[in-house]
Order: structure tokens, then sequence, then C-alpha cells
């Protein structure tokens, strides 16, 4: 009989042997009354038996051995260094970890803990992730745009099969501008826009001087202070007690995950006042690396991503100009909430490129995101690039021009946004030469964080 653990709202569906009796054995103060009512069998074409584990939010209970491990704390429990900390709630979760908002009792303030899966503090055992050490490094110096460290990190011993979990404490934060954009029903004002870009552009500099390539930016991944007093804290928690969501079924038993609540989302006119972090540096690499893997979501990828060349922290610049939707060549592309956010998305709500099929000019996915590189930037890719580039071959000729051929129309960042008319005219030149800074075809073209933090449609922007 297999399992296969869907975790909502990913929907990951993943084949996991177990035996029936492991998913009720009960541990943990659940009552041995409960009805988990998160199994659901099927019988596959093969006789195969299914047993589909549908979890509310992170699948806890399940291994680490198998890509799981989420932490499962206890409302009140103290752990770290000298029983330092004290868990108050469950603040959100993802792919690698969970986030807990904790009493610090050594400085008395509330923080915010960062716990690894028992399968990703595995990966920074074996080096395979670098988050730790990217914190360490930002964090002395610290940088009030980018997040860092109050303690040295640290591992708990996880419950069941969750192994071990690294903990990551750092200030507690208000919230994310994906959960802010997702308050709204349009753009944000061009005057948040460009606060939030400013920021994050400071937190990025700080990075690229210290070292770090982010390559994962996008709205989960830009926080802003909670902007709340100690007492508005203690209001909100009373108000607001921790809570567990229903009992559900997992290889180590009848268990219940804490139910995500974190802090209030700002008004707009209060997010104004806000002060925007860089944070999430899970998928951050040391620059000295000279790396050549995949990184990045496609519609955010650079061009020497796509091509295999070894990169550097001027992955993060075209990102960051893909963030200043979509183009009129592709009339059907709207903003979704569960897409990276692009300079571009920010001030305009819209997508700029779209990793997919191109039917007309007959390219696929990858070839399409080459074509649109070069539609949008008016450029055209070197051979200088193209030679040091392993996988140029797959896409180019030796004339340097796309092996499929494509009528290529130059379509400028100008007039892209001009024609979702949400800008003023005067507004547009500015916004279109800041997007041309930043996503040149060639890296060493683009400007540096530091040269894009002396822009002048920046001037005045606190």
């Amino acid at each position: 009989m297999l399992h296969s653990p869907i975790c909502r709202p990913e929907l990951n569906r993943v084949p996991h042997p177990l035996s029936s009796a492991a998913c009720f054995r009960n541990y943990g103060s659940v009552s041995n009354a409960s009805s988990p009512t998160n199994q659901h069998i099927s019988v596959q074409p093969d006789g195969k038996v299914m047993i589909d584990l549908i979890f509310t939010e992170e699948p806890v209970g399940m291994p680490a051995s198998e890509g799981y491990g989420w932490p499962q704390f206890e409302f009140g429990e103290v752990f770290g260094p000298d029983q330092r900390y004290v868990i108050v709630r469950k603040l959100g979760w993802g792919m690698f970890s969970s986030t807990w908002m904790a009493r610090d009792q050594k400085r008395h303030k509330y923080v915010a803990v960062k716990a690894l899966t028992g399968y990703a503090t595995e990966l920074v055992d074996g080096q395979y992730t670098w988050e730790p050490t990217i914190l360490q490094r930002i964090s002395r110096p610290s940088n009030p745009h980018c997040i860092k460290l109050i303690s040295a990190p640290f591992i708990v011993p996880g419950k069941g099969s969750a192994g071990n979990h690294m903990c990551l404490v750092t200030p507690l934060l208000g919230g994310d501008v994906r959960s802010l954009r997702a308050q709204q029903d349009k753009p944000f004002p061009l005057s948040l826009s460009k606060r939030i870009l400013l920021h994050v552009l400071r937190g990025l500099d700080h990075l690229h001087r210290r070292g770090g390539v982010h390559t994962d930016l996008k709205w989960d991944n830009f926080f802003f202070d909670h902007g709340m007093t100690a007492l508005d804290i203690k209001r909100h928690l009373v108000s607001e007690p921790a809570s567990l969501n229903p009992p559900e079924a997992s290889h180590d038993g009848i268990l219940q995950s804490a139910v995500s609540q974190p802090l209030p989302i700002p008004t707009l006119d209060e997010a104004m006042q806000r002060t925007f972090i860089l944070a999430d540096f899970g998928c951050a690499y040391p620059r000295f690396l000279q790396n050549d893997h995949q990184i990045s979501p496609p519609s955010l990828r650079a061009p020497e991503v796509f091509l295999g060349a070894v990169w550097d922290e001027k992955v993060d610049i075209w990102s960051f100009g893909c963030l200043v939707s979509k183009s009129p060549i592709f009339p059907s592309c709207f903003c979704e909430l569960t897409r990276p956010l692009e300079i571009y998305e920010l001030v305009t709500g819209r997508i700029l490129f779209r990793h997919e099929e191109n039917t007309t000019q007959m390219l696929d996915s990858e070839e399409n995101m080459l074509y649109q590189m070069l539609c949008y930037t008016c450029e055209d890719f070197k051979s200088e690039q193209l030679s040091v580039s392993p996988r140029a071959g797959n896409y180019f000729d030796s004339t340097c021009n796309l092996v499929a051929n494509p009528e290529v129309v130059g379509c400028p960042f100008e007039l892209c946004i001009e024609a979702h008319g949400i800008l003023e005219e005067a507004d547009i030149a500015p916004i279109a030469a800041l997007m041309k800074r930043c996503m040149r075809l060639d890296p060493k073209n683009r400007a540096s964080a530091e040269e894009l933090l002396a822009d002048p449609w920046f001037t005045g922007v606190e």
C-alpha cells in the first residue's frame, strides 16, 4: 500500500510506501477518539492501493528521509541554547521550513524563529544550501534592509521521523509584499512601489558587498517591519490566540499542525511608513562558487543562466529589472499572485516574461524566453557571450541568430509600459531607463546594485 502526501496549497502528490497501520499510531496529545479525515483511498490500474494524505498546511509527521521533516513545536515549548526561546505561535511555513513567533527570554522581546525541515537541515550539513553562511555574513555588519541573525544558528532535535532542525533566529517582521499585494485589487501606488524597490535594492547592495547572490527575488521574500509596540503585540495575541488545525493522519501517527497566524497586514498608507527588508536566503549562494546551476523562477531567470554560463551577482540585477504584465505582444497575460514579483510587475500589475511555448513562432518555452529577451531589450546576443555559454549551441547558429529563425519584433520597455495606460506619460521614460540598465543581455553591461541606487528614478524616495 502506498501513501502520497498532498500539501495544500501546493497540492504536491508524492508516493510514499507505508503500512496502513502507520497512519493510525497515536502521537502527542491528540485524543484516541479523534478521527482524521485527510485520508483518501484509491486503486490504481495496476491494482496498487493509494492513500492520499491531504494536509491543511505543512505535512507534519512525514519523514525527513523522504524530503519532509517539518518541525512539530508545542505552544509554550522552551528550546534553544540556555533555554532562551519560548514558542508563541506559528507565523507561516514554506517548502523547507516553518517560521514561529517566539519570546526571547534574554532580551525580553518577540523574535522570529525559522526552523528548517529535517531534510533541509541535512542539505545544510552537506553544504548543498548556504543560508546560514550567507545570513552570518550579512549580519555582521548588518543593514536595515537585510534580514539579520540575532544569535548563532543552532540545532534542536525533531520529533518522530522529522530529524533535526536548524534554527535561525531573526527580528520579528510584519509580513511580506505578496501578502500586502493580495489585499489590493489594483497595482500599488507608484510612490509605494518606489519605496519597496529602493529598500530592496539597498538590501541587495549589502548582500552583494558581502559576497552573496540571492537568486530568488520575489514577492514572498520582500518583508516589512511590523510597526507594532509591545502592547500592540500583547493585545493581538490575546484577541487571536494560537490555535491548531484538525487532527490529520501521517507517517508518525495522528498529529495536529499549528495554524499559520501572521501579524496583521498594514493598510497602504501604513505601508508607506514601513521599512522593507530583503529576506529568505534559502536559495542564496556565495559569489566565489562560480556557479552554473539553474536558478531563479523561469520568468525572472537571466539569459546567462538559460545559456548554461557561469553566473554571478548580476543575475539578481536582471531579476530586479523584471521587478518595475505583460507586453502588448502577448495580450492574454494577466497578473497572478502565485507568480514571482517583477520592477515591471510591481508598477504595472502585469507579467513581463512568459515561460511557455510560442506556437505562432514555433518555439519551445526556453526558446521563447530568449526570443522575448531579444524583443524587449532590442539587443542582440554577441559571439563573445555565446562562445562561453555551453548551451548556446542549442538555440543559436554561427551568426548569433536563433536557430528557429523567428521574426524578431522590437518592443522596447517604453511601449510595454505605455500600453497598459496605468502611468502618467512623464513616469514612463524614467522607469524604462531603469529597467534597461538592469536588463542587458550581457551581464558585464548591467549596472551594479550600488550604481542603481543613484538612479534618478529614486530621487526623493525615503
